[in-house]
């Protein structure tokens, strides 16, 4: 018998899978729920991950930073001491090669209102230039961003939420009628009618201790000048008083460092006043829990942090940089630095260096390249299981047709023939199969991409930490080239599911095959 054409033995493949149409659908279906699943896990883990890399640029680092190396060498520890004076010259500089810089001093302390304390980490800068380079400012969810000449600092909401600072926005019932004992009684009425009940703390992530507490909202139809008269009340009644409890470290000069053992540090410790004036709603929710922003003139002399003019670090972002794109070539550490030299007219002081985003957010990538390579791994097991399926069916299907594969070999019909045909029926369910998980996985992505689930009730029991920096809700992305390579890629390996099974019928002698039953 002649070779049968690639022709011939697709349409054996198809009448076999017709005869088989039970084993045929079950197979096929495990292999579109694989699919679906890594389509859907694929698309929402990418959507995550873009959107946190994001949110760290045009939040909190924008594209790259210029710091002391010193200061580089110890990110952790945000050591005060490892400072630069004279930044004016590099901002202008770098105003001059096309990109935006902003000052920044940064410090931890602790926060401290009437109702309890909490650890902060302290940005201390020039507004109208953090506005430039970060967006965090345009998400002032009540009041207003800070003013430099005043000890005036913008809190997280969460962060205010938790010490009863800004404006409360679900008070429990007993939080509700402190505040309202804090107003004048003639503008009690008023307040009681921007809030309604929002029933009892419910649901998986109600805190256990807060289980069945009636709670109040603040209605989302209350108007920016009712929440601006209402922070002026608070605000009157000292609800928006803070305190920043900072320890300022100096580094003695060499011929005092003795006397501080054993670094040679001055540990000073400061107590200054300040007032809320806006909480941060911000995507991020770095922004909005343990952060506070303050003006970096009021820290400069003894009633401050005695800066004398220095700066932790000079923020960095390209002029035309678009929010919704990760910074390019251009924006990188090296190009920045090629182009401050070059507005320069010299090479920067060998003390100071610049780093790229990336750099500064080491550590929320590792984990984020762990989680992601976790989940594929997870991903990969379903395909596995689902592809032994596919082998499984073949081997019975091999049984159940012994004969008939001894009487197309006694007929003439050669191994590879057989083999080919066999491969191409596991490849023709493979391939239904991901066709069907990628039209169900596109169906399910589309409110996926489009609204995304909301977990902020989540997020805020969490305290805003929950391993990405998205708060809100995680939305999804299309991913072309699974979506496009997931049912070839299904194909293939469906196919090589089948080699084993095949080989192992292909070398029984054609006497037994024809003997079996």
């Amino acid at each position: 018998m002649a070779r049968k054409s690639f022709g011939a033995l697709a349409r054996i493949a198809f009448r076999s899978l017709a005869r088989h149409k039970v084993k045929t659908i079950l197979t096929a279906l495990a292999v579109a729920v694989s699919v679906m699943v890594y389509i859907l896990m694929d698309g929402w883990i990418l959507g995550m991950n873009l959107d946190s890399r994001r949110n760290i640029v045009a939040y909190e680092t924008g594209a790259a930073k210029l710091q002391t190396k010193a200061y580089m060498a110890q990110l952790d520890d945000k050591p005060m001491y490892e400072s630069f004076a004279d930044w004016e010259p590099y901002a202008e500089a770098l105003e001059e090669a096309g990109y935006m810089a902003a000052p920044r001093f940064v410090f931890a302390a602790m926060l401290y209102s009437s109702e309890g304390m909490a650890p902060v980490e302290c940005m201390a800068g020039n507004a109208a230039d953090e506005l430039r380079v970060l967006r965090y400012g345009n998400y002032v969810e009540n009041g207003r961003m800070y003013r430099g000449g005043a000890l005036e600092i913008l809190v997280g909401d969460g962060t205010a939420e938790k010490l009863h600072l800004g404006i409360p926005m679900r008070p429990t019932a007993g939080e509700f009628s402190e505040t309202l004992a804090l107003l004048p009684e003639a503008e009690r009425a008023w307040v009681r009618g921007l809030y309604e009940r929002a029933g009892r703390n419910e649901g998986a992530f109600a805190p256990k201790e807060d289980e069945s507490i009636e709670r109040f909202m603040l209605k989302k139809t209350a108007s920016s000048e009712e929440r601006d008269r209402l922070w002026r009340l608070l605000a009157e009644a000292g609800r928006m008083d803070a305190r920043l409890a900072v320890t300022i470290d100096i580094k003695a000069p060499s011929e005092e460092a003795r006397r501080y053992p054993p670094d040679g540090i001055r540990h000073l410790y400061q107590m200054i006043d300040a007032v809320v004036v806006g909480t941060v709603n911000s995507p991020n929710p770095k922004n909005n829990f343990n952060t506070v922003y303050l003006p970096l003139d009021v820290l400069q002399d003894e009633t401050g942090l005695m800066l004398e003019g220095r700066v932790t670090e000079l923020l960095i972002r390209a002029k035309d940089a678009d929010d919704s794109a990760l910074p390019g070539k251009r924006e990188s550490a090296a190009a920045i630095t090629a182009a401050l030299e070059a507005q320069l007219g010299r090479p920067l002081p060998p003390e100071l260096g610049i780093a790229d985003w990336q750099f500064f957010s080491r550590d929320y990538l590792a984990v984020s390249t762990g989680d992601d390579v976790s989940t594929r791994i997870i991903v990969f097991i379903l395909f596995v299981l689902s592809f032994l399926g596919i082998a499984n069916t073949m081997l019975l299907a091999i049984l159940e047709r012994t004969r008939e594969i001894g009487m197309m070999r006694a007929l003439g019909m050669t191994g590879g023939d057989l083999m080919l045909c066999f491969f191409i029926e596991a490849g023709f369910i493979g391939l239904i199969g991901a066709a069907a998980g990628v039209l169900a996985g596109c169906l399910i992505n589309i409110p996926m991409v489009n609204q995304g689930i909301d977990y902020s009730a989540m997020s805020a029991e969490m305290g805003g930490d929950i391993g990405y920096r998205v708060a809100g809700a995680f939305r999804s992305v299309w991913h072309w080239p699974v979506i496009i390579g997931a049912p070839i890629a299904a194909a293939l390996i469906a196919s090589a599911a089948s080699f084993f099974p095949v080989r192992g019928a292909l070398k029984k002698e054609v006497t037994e095959s024809l003997r079996f039953e």
